[in-house]
């Protein structure tokens, strides 16, 4: 596990999560309060690391 470094996220991985929060999203499943924590919870577990860029985290969730 990397804890203390950025953990790139690739375009298809990047893909993936934005359509899977998406998803959940427009299921009625993430309420918007906790969109952020969300993503972040989805990028920690895909990479591994505490340390989530925002601005991935901000592109994920814009409307």
């Amino acid at each position: 596990m990397n804890d203390d470094t950025d953990s790139p996220v690739s375009a298809l991985d990047f893909h993936t999560l934005r359509s899977a929060f998406k998803s959940l999203v427009a299921e009625g499943l993430l309420p918007e309060a906790i969109w952020v924590r969300h993503a972040e919870e989805m990028v920690r577990d895909l990479t591994g690391s505490r340390v989530v860029d925002p601005e991935i985290i901000l592109q994920i969730i814009r409307k």
